[in-house]
């Protein structure tokens, strides 16, 4: 009876402990955690502003590598969101959307976990300094009520760990980043009609060159000979490129309505996102930006969504130095 009278006691204890913590716990919470990275604010910006690399520095995607994650919205900036649900109790079912994004400064999202009635917010808050970018991960809840304030008294050290861990991951995977030697962006292509040839040549340089020359001309002469008036610049779609050989399509973009000749072919370009970049010079480098492309696309995430194509902006005719041969090259992405 006096083990039981004592465990009655503890029991009793217990429930008026939870009912004053429920009565008269905070209404508040707050946990944050920072980490200095070496790096400008801008690439640590575009890593938070969105959910395309989050699995890649998120703690809480060691804890269930099988989880179900589901990417909406905008790839970067307010209305990006992401949603996970798991069997493992210690991730559960839930959703994470951007609500505020502040270029190089500050991204604050909103968080719901199933099964608890908050909406706590998440933020990351970067300041640059000396170079370097001091980073911060916050978690705040206000308004909290009943059951939630059992929680609030012990966020700090269930929720501290996983910060640390997650600012530990973003700090290694951005330190270890590619070094890019191109500035490249994400854009919004529209779908052009054009017309060209399909042409196979060596994978050497100077006999790409000169096949797509002797190319181009049969295009440009069906275009005078038929007053069929460009559109755009000259582009060329990158069919297939291995160590032999190189199979192209030598393009120009027209108006709706016109049609190739027997020996051209016609076609649309690419319409949606597309990763791109500007190159400069003559044409023996710019294998380099396709490399810089490929880079690009890889460590960000992206699946490649179409054929890479190359937009010829400066004629090499009419302007002799080279140094100002401008060329965009297109990656198409999702």
């Amino acid at each position: 009876m006096k083990v039981l009278k004592i465990i009655g006691i503890i029991i009793l204890v217990i429930v008026i402990i939870g009912i004053v913590a429920t009565v008269f716990g905070p209404t508040e919470s707050h946990v944050e955690r920072s980490v200095t990275i070496d790096a400008p604010v801008e690439t640590v910006f575009k890593e938070v502003n969105g959910f395309r690399t989050f699995d890649q520095f998120s703690a809480w995607s060691e804890v269930d590598t099988t989880a179900k994650v589901i990417i909406e919205g905008p790839a970067t900036g307010v209305g990006a969101s992401y949603r996970w649900d798991s069997d493992n109790s210690d991730l559960g079912k839930g959703s994470i959307e951007i609500i505020e994004s502040d270029e190089n400064m500050m991204v604050k999202s909103k968080m719901k976990f199933e099964g608890y009635p908050g909406e706590p917010t998440a933020s990351w808050i970067l300041n640059e300094e000396d170079g370097k970018t001091v980073v911060t991960y916050t978690y705040d809840e206000t308004n909290i009520s009943g059951i939630g304030k059992l929680f609030a008294y012990g966020i700090d050290g269930m929720l501290g760990p996983m910060y640390e861990r997650t600012l530990e991951k973003l700090k290694s995977r951005i330190e270890s980043r590619p070094e890019f030697t191109y500035q490249i962006d994400q854009v919004e292509t529209e779908a052009m009609p054009y017309i060209g040839s399909q042409v196979t040549s060596s994978s050497d340089p100077q006999m790409i060159g000169e096949v797509m020359g002797e190319t181009y001309e049969k295009v440009f002469e069906y275009l005078n000979a038929n007053n069929i008036e460009m559109q755009g610049a000259p582009i060329s779609i990158n069919i297939n490129y291995d160590e032999q050989s190189a199979e192209m399509i030598c393009a120009v973009p027209v108006g709706e309505g016109a049609s190739p000749g027997d020996d051209l072919v016609g076609g649309m370009t690419y319409e949606g996102a597309a990763l791109k970049t500007v190159y400069l010079g003559n044409y023996d480098n710019i294998g380099d930006a396709h490399e810089d492309l490929n880079a690009y696309i890889s460590y960000y995430g992206y699946d490649r969504n179409g054929q890479p194509w190359e937009e010829y902006i400066t004629d090499p005719m009419s302007e002799p130095d080279t140094s100002k041969w401008m060329t965009n090259v297109y990656y198409p992405v999702k």
